[in-house]
């Protein structure tokens, strides 16, 4: 079990590793808004791989079986993600002399984070992959779900590890000082990721 668990703690965080949608959003918010809209980027994202874990533990290989409602999602997913770029860039020009309510902006983080990570339909498959290749599957329910557990925690550390980082008091205001520069960077890459997946089929 505990071989299972570091074996499940080393691949877990190799993957967290690869640059994907979910680090640019905590990337880009961190850097517009500081830790706390990092974290509640953060929050979401968490929200949804609970979601995912949960499924995958229960065995439920939904999408992996069904590949036209695989598409859809998948489809969903990268518009999402496009939608997500786009809509930043936009709120650049409107920033100027606009002031959000910083309540309503962590909720616009928790959303986006949330939805960044459901719509993603790799993620069950990648979850049910790692699940059927390192845990037995005589691996009792309660075990499979402190496994899933851990890679919930994995996951909220390691977004909140690059949160803090980014959100430090003394890289923030360096960082800040190229926030549009950064911000457009960043979004740009959202609208790559998203289009890539969309023309990818």
């Amino acid at each position: 079990m505990i071989e299972t668990a570091i074996s499940l703690f080393v691949i877990w965080t190799l993957l967290l590793l690869t640059p994907g949608p979910d680090f640019v959003l905590v990337l880009r918010n961190t850097i517009n808004g500081g830790f706390k809209e990092g974290f509640s980027t953060n929050l979401g994202i968490t929200a949804g791989l609970t979601i995912h874990t949960t499924t995958a533990i229960l065995g439920i290989a939904i999408l992996s079986q069904n590949p036209l409602l695989f598409k859809i999602v998948k489809t969903i997913g990268a518009l999402y993600i496009i939608y997500i770029g786009i809509s930043g860039l936009l709120s650049i020009k409107k920033a100027s002399g606009i002031k959000i309510e910083k309540t309503e902006k962590q909720f616009n983080s928790i959303k986006e984070g949330f939805f960044c990570n459901i719509l993603n339909p790799k993620l069950p498959l990648i979850l049910l992959g790692v699940f059927t290749q390192l845990i037995p599957p005589e691996t009792s329910i309660p075990v499979k779900f402190l496994f899933g557990f851990e890679i919930v925690i994995t996951s909220f550390v390691m977004w909140n590890v690059v949160a803090l980082i980014f959100g430090n008091k003394r890289v923030l205001p360096k960082l800040q000082s190229f926030e549009k520069e950064i911000t457009v960077i960043a979004n740009f890459v959202l609208i790559f990721l998203g289009t890539y997946e969309l023309l990818k089929g």
